[in-house]
């Protein structure tokens, strides 16, 4: 099992109402950014926006896809 494969197994209690990204690609975001000195949930908005072509290529998300704000951080962290 790889890193990736772990994170999709942790448990999501979040409820349904307003969830808008899966908890695996919030958890992966926090996990490389925090890797790469990105401290913080206000950073987090920064890395999302930095290395944003690289983390759809990476991850295999949409094209159009919108990174959370800094509360969604905030809230998972």
């Amino acid at each position: 099992m790889n890193l990736l494969e772990a994170i999709k197994l942790v448990p999501d209690h979040r409820k349904n109402r307003g969830i808008r990204h899966p908890l695996w690609l919030m958890l992966t975001i926090i996990l490389l950014g925090s890797c790469t000195g990105y401290w913080g949930y206000k950073p987090l908005v920064e890395f999302t926006k930095n290395h944003r072509k690289t983390l759809i290529k990476l991850l295999a998300l949409p094209p159009d896809i919108r990174f959370r704000s800094d509360s969604r951080f905030r809230n998972i962290i």
